[in-house]
């Protein structure tokens, strides 16, 4: 388990393995008042293109939507984690390292988003997909850099139910976001996920449409057959609940289940839920196809998952969404939404505008 530390020395940290371009990781659990950070001051960063031989280190898993050269899993160890006097005094004498700048994405407008959306409308209404999810890029110009740390306690603080990182892995990737969504939390005694789909303003007080229920019960038909064919047992079903995130509002199905599994088994359970309808589509694999094709870019780490890891098969991993890649000049804001046969792509596209606020309220 991480030290607990106070939000100033999180901040200074990260200032300081910005600047001296140290990997670090640091977030703050939902519903906790505890601040984790960890930096990794030697070696190089982990990577593997299975998730599942990091569960049983000590540290934080990165992995992508889609593992790729520019987006491959990385797993940071945590060397220093501020709960000594010096962890401060060993980060600022750490040798500054030179790396590159990594390449933006680059913004999708209106005007390419409808039509993709349309696209897949289109595909969704011939019957031989149900769901798919399909995302965009906003970019925001700013010095990301120097405001990061602040963002970090912006988030903390404007949205306590939510998983709140800061990721950085110098020459490939820094990553920030504010997820509502767990992925898998796994403890001695007890698994537990959830899922999370179906999207209003968190103003709207009005009935769910069908598009949003039709949504929501893909992905709750999904990850019970996920845990009926790999676990072999039910788990305990509660929900659907309204659920809020920031300035929305969803459908959160939650399960549990009370017993342990072997290593083999969260590992088949890990790969059968990334990604799951709700980040993906369904069925998956004709929809992962439809995604490839009309978004015709990597995600790379926005939609898939990640967290720390405590040893022993322990460990709190979300799903990457709300989130932004960070780079010298710009923030990339990634939003995405599910479509149906039923879905408009204008009201899609308004549903990520919505979404973005999430990020946009802060750092605008």
């Amino acid at each position: 388990m991480c030290k607990d530390v106070t939000i100033s020395e999180i901040k200074e940290a990260q200032r300081i393995c910005l600047e001296r371009g140290i990997p670090f990781f640091a977030y703050r659990l939902p519903d906790s008042g505890n601040f984790c950070f960890g930096a990794q001051i030697s070696g190089e960063v982990a990577g593997n293109c299975s998730p599942s031989v990091f569960l049983e280190d000590s540290g934080f898993l990165f992995s992508p939507f889609h593992v790729a050269n520019n987006s491959p899993v990385r797993f940071l160890r945590n060397d220093i984690d501020l709960s000594k006097a010096g962890d401060l005094d060993i980060l600022k004498v750490t040798p500054k390292k030179n790396v590159p700048d990594t390449v933006p994405v680059g913004e999708i407008g209106k005007g390419i988003y409808i039509k993709q959306a349309e696209r897949v409308i289109s595909a969704l209404r011939s019957g031989k997909i149900r769901k798919a999810v399909l995302s965009r890029v906003r970019q925001f110009f700013c010095d990301p850099y120097k405001k990061a740390p602040e963002w970090f306690d912006g988030l903390c603080e404007t949205y306590p139910d939510a998983f709140v990182f800061l990721v950085s892995i110098p020459g490939e990737t820094l990553w920030m976001g504010a997820t509502p969504e767990t992925f898998l939390r796994c403890s001695a005694s007890c698994i537990q996920t959830m899922s999370l789909a179906g999207t209003k303003r968190k103003d709207d007080f009005s009935e769910w449409g069908e598009k949003d229920r039709e949504e929501q019960r893909i992905v709750t038909e999904y990850i019970e057959s996920c845990f009926r064919n790999i676990v072999g047992t039910e788990p305990l079903i509660s929900g659907p609940e309204l659920r809020q995130a920031g300035v929305v509002s969803h459908l959160c199905t939650m399960f549990t289940l009370n017993k342990s599994l072997s290593p083999g088994e969260i590992s088949r359970l890990i790969n059968a839920l990334h990604p799951t309808p709700a980040v993906g589509g369904f069925p998956l694999r004709e929809a992962l196809k439809i995604i490839c094709e009309t978004e015709n870019r990597e995600r790379r780490y926005y939609a898939g998952y990640l967290g720390p890891v405590y040893g022993n098969g322990q460990f709190d991993l979300f799903v990457n969404l709300r989130s932004m890649e960070l780079f010298r000049d710009r923030v990339e804001l990634h939003v995405g939404g599910g479509l149906t046969a039923l879905s408009d792509a204008d009201s899609e596209w308004n549903e990520t505008e919505i979404k973005s606020r999430t990020l946009l309220n802060l750092i605008e």
